[in-house]
């Protein structure tokens, strides 16, 4: 079942269409449950916009979703109560300990102390339960505001930049708990601008773009060696001449490495032979592993007229 599921979702801001900023442009992708899904664009792409849609702070203007299979505003009400989510830092009380606070959240939420202390546990603050809120580090209290999101043991987790301002030190903390969180079958979409997090801890990923949706598809098929080359030699610009001539490749671009190309087909002799009928004989050609970044920067400096679906 899809935990989330968005058909062409719209919004915009203004209603003079001069004046008006189309802030999500008729986005469309699915996360299926159990996926570690990571939503990614730059600043000002519509990736809050869209996680207030969802959460129901922000309504849509136009198209639907679905949230854990439920569509409808009585349906989303009741969804919403097997979602948790962490927009920002919550304004806990600065003068009460980690754990009053949840105290307060659990006691809005209907939920035990013995749930607190799960989640305490979890987060790994039991040692600093005792002391107050505003003592904690910033790490410490991303990690409280992650235990306050999961006092109603969600099906369905949202987060929104969980990592962001972090040493170091605090983005291990919050990714081990992500995967803590994936290992016992919960969905966690997490918007991110962390690209190599993204990559280490999620599944599967969208790219928004000028509230566009301009990739989307599983991590793995992304960073996988699949049919991309690396290849150098003496004479870069001819190099890169050729390969754009070359009718196997679907794309070719220059890196501080070498000339990159994606291939219909993994056949480098073909390669070899064709460069070398072009007068070109290489000192590298091996199979390329790209970057979840790579592709972010590839997909959002270019147009927004077309999107790249991969494979999942």
């Amino acid at each position: 079942m899809h935990a989330i599921q968005l058909f062409d979702l719209t919004k915009r801001y203004g209603t003079s269409t001069a004046k008006s900023v189309l802030a999500v442009d008729r986005i469309s992708f699915a996360v299926e449950e159990g996926q570690v899904f990571g939503f990614l664009g730059p600043n000002g792409s519509g990736k809050t916009t869209t996680i207030g849609m969802l959460v129901g702070t922000i309504k849509p203007t136009g198209g639907r979703f679905t949230l854990l299979g439920a569509s409808g505003p009585k349906g989303l009400m009741a969804a919403r109560a097997r979602v948790g989510a962490t927009l920002e830092t919550p304004n806990f009380y600065p003068h009460m300990s980690g754990r009053d606070n949840l105290l307060v959240a659990a006691a809005v939420k209907g939920v035990g102390r013995p749930r607190i202390e799960e989640c305490l546990e979890l987060v790994g603050l039991s040692d600093r339960a005792k002391h107050r809120f505003k003592t904690y580090s910033l790490g410490m209290k991303q990690r409280l505001a992650l235990a306050a999101t999961m006092l109603n043991d969600p099906e369905l987790i949202i987060l929104d930049e969980p990592a962001n301002g972090l040493d170091p030190q605090g983005i291990r903390e919050i990714r081990e708990i992500i995967r803590i969180l994936a290992d016992r079958g919960k969905t966690i979409f997490l918007s991110s601008h962390l690209l190599a997090e993204v990559e280490r801890t999620c599944s599967h990923f969208a790219i928004i773009r000028q509230g566009r949706i301009v990739a989307w598809g599983a991590v793995a098929e992304v960073v996988g060696e699949g049919s991309a080359v690396l290849l150098r030699a003496e004479d870069t610009e001819a190099l890169a001449g050729a390969m754009q001539t070359y009718p196997e490749a679907t794309s070719v671009r220059r890196t501080d490495e070498g000339i990159v190309a994606t291939l219909e087909a993994d056949d480098l002799a073909s390669v070899t032979r064709y460069l070398a009928g072009q007068g070109i004989y290489l000192s590298h050609l091996a199979p390329y592993r790209p970057s979840l970044e790579e592709v972010f920067i590839d997909v959002t400096q270019g147009a927004v007229d077309s999107m790249t679906e991969i494979a999942s």
